[in-house]
């Protein structure tokens, strides 16, 4: 018996081991296959008469990509190709004498294929005039944080639903009304500020800014959402919350940094962790959530939360549910958009205010303009600005000359665009002003590639150049830009952030409360001598040692190592 078992498993292991081969055969095939039809459209959309980036058989147009790594530093953000490209197209389209509008990029094997558009009108046409649904890697890249049961990550009417939901408590009318708990935060920060500074005037020692700014704008975005004062700006260690968030984040670049080589992500004690910080996110937030719907919890009739008035539609999914029972589906969606809103409210935000750092420290006298703008409004007494603020909040839009600065600031440091699904409408094309070009998007992602669109020389006078005054111009005058879809640093149409009124007054207020107390400047030199061996000093982007970093989202070299000091304010009337 044991032999005829033994006769019967060797007559099938054959079998066995031949199935799998054609298998593996199979996929290989396809495999190759794919790569053979993404080529091949290259091929075809080129003898189109489309200008195309040199492109190889075996290797597509990963090339270039190996070509803009070799040219920067490591840690550099991907999302700084855009502007290589454009200082570099003379290399790769010397036939040209300009950039194309619109460039294919064939991938494959490492990620889906790709067409940045570089052109705002074009870029509208899949962003406003066709709200196409994102890609799949802006679901991959939410889905450890959000389980994609986020704004970001949704389409359609479920999409629609819940942002109508959040968008009363990202007004305009509803963020003047916490205008007063935000001060609060801002007045912290620059506390925090004032103990970095050095005696007598004189600088102090490096710290890292964007740790400061990411801790403020966290303390803002928690208390703008659920009231809740988390104050990591002051505590010795971080809460909880942040800590899950922070390595979430990771996780989540991880995913982004696996779409380009392998998926990491995959591992289990990965999804162990991602579990796990979920978890410790979900036993902050619902407690919260869980008071709301108390029946004598009784909110401010004239300031709401974004939790609050979203709340009130704690039943609308659901008849059977009520503030007493809420549907399990709701307060889990509900808990998936709270995450994205921190993570989306804190991230950007705080790379956003050291840009802007940045440049008024490379811009003396529009650092001055600033200042002066803020004495004739506020009074030439800084440490009056909070309280005056906090009674009379609509003279928060009353700068016009610090929006100037901030939206110069997020024009030439955008920090996130959209990418886009084009496959579900066949035969989708967009075209260019002046041009009765074509351009198929079937089978490629279009990315409204921001760093370039806002200093596109069609659109942007002196496009190069920090000039808050451009935002002050007139029609007929110089610096006057008539195509308001050329800034898109929010995106364009109906899929933008949601927060970006949020951010701006943030900006705002940070402008506000610290230009006039504090000069605040790069210090490598010192942040060098601290780093001992592990300094980078020869890691520099066209000559400047403070460049976008990071997998996923852009964050300012080293954190943007900085010293700061305090200031005799003198108006400069």
């Amino acid at each position: 018996m044991g032999l005829q078992n033994a006769i019967a498993v060797g007559d099938v292991r054959p079998l066995l081991f031949r199935g799998i081969g054609v298998l593996i055969a199979v996929a290989v095939v396809r495999f190759l296959y794919n790569g053979y039809i993404e080529r091949r459209r290259i091929k075809s959309l080129k003898a189109q008469g489309i200008p195309m980036l040199p492109h190889s058989w075996l290797f597509g147009h990963l090339g270039i990509f190996a070509d803009f790594r070799a040219d920067h530093p490591p840690d550099v953000n991907i999302y700084m190709f855009h502007g290589w490209l454009a200082a570099n197209f003379k290399k790769y389209f010397p036939d040209l004498e300009r950039l194309p509008p619109v460039i294919y990029l064939d991938l494959w094997p490492v990620a889906s294929s790709l067409v940045p558009v570089y052109d705002p009108v074009a870029a509208t046409q899949f962003t406003t005039a066709h709200s196409l649904p994102k890609e799949s890697s802006t679901a991959n890249y939410m889905s450890p944080l959000t389980g994609n049961l986020d704004i970001v990550s949704e389409e359609g009417e479920l999409w629609k639903k819940w942002r109508q939901r959040f968008n009363p408590g990202f007004s305009p009318r509803n963020l003047t009304a916490l205008l007063p708990e935000l001060i609060e935060e801002v007045k912290v920060f620059v506390d925090v500020l004032k103990n970095l500074a050095g005696e007598n005037g004189e600088w102090g020692p490096v710290f890292q800014l964007e740790e400061k700014t990411t801790n403020l704008t966290f303390d803002i975005i928690v208390r703008a959402s659920l009231d809740l004062r988390l104050h990591e700006q002051s505590r010795p260690t971080p809460s909880p919350l942040k800590l899950a968030m922070v390595d979430q984040i990771r996780w989540m670049g991880m995913v982004a940094s696996a779409a380009r080589a392998f998926p990491l992500i995959k591992m289990p004690w990965h999804h162990a962790a991602i579990k796990r910080n979920n978890l410790t996110m979900r036993n902050v937030l619902l407690p919260e959530i869980e008071r709301r719907l108390q029946s004598d919890f009784k909110p401010d009739q004239n300031k709401k939360t974004i939790v609050d008035l979203a709340l009130k539609h704690v039943d609308k999914d659901d008849p059977s549910a009520s503030r007493d029972k809420p549907n399990a589906v709701f307060i889990d969606r509900l808990i998936a958009n709270l995450k994205a809103f921190i993570f989306a409210g804190h991230d950007t935000t705080s790379s956003t205010i050291c840009f802007m750092v940045k440049l008024l420290q490379d811009h003396p006298d529009c650092l001055a303009k600033l200042r002066a703008e803020h004495d004739s409004v506020f009074g030439e007494d800084p440490k009056k600005a909070p309280e005056i603020l906090a009674t009379s909040p609509h003279l928060i839009y009353s700068l016009p000359y610090t929006l100037g600065v901030i939206k110069e600031t997020l024009r030439l440091y955008p920090l996130a665009a959209t990418l886009r699904n084009s496959s579900k409408i066949a035969g989708f094309t967009i075209t260019v002003p002046g041009s009765s070009r074509k351009y198929p998007l079937n089978g490629y992602g279009p990315w409204l590639a921001a760093p370039v669109v806002q200093r596109n020389p069609d659109y942007w006078p002196r496009p190069h150049e920090f000039l808050p005054e451009r935002w002050l111009a007139t029609e007929g005058e110089e610096l006057y830009v008539s195509t308001k879809e050329a800034w898109t640093p929010f995106s364009i149409g109906p899929r933008n952030c949601i927060g970006m009124e949020l951010a701006m007054i943030e900006l705002r207020l940070v402008a506000v409360l610290i230009a006039r107390t504090f000069d605040i400047g790069e210090a490598w030199e010192k942040w060098d001598l601290k780093q001992g061996p592990k300094a980078t000093p020869t890691h520099a982007v066209n000559g400047q040692r403070l460049y976008s970093s990071g997998n996923g989202t852009v964050h300012p070299k080293d954190g943007m190592p900085v010293h700061v000091r305090l200031r005799t304010h003198k108006s400069a009337a």
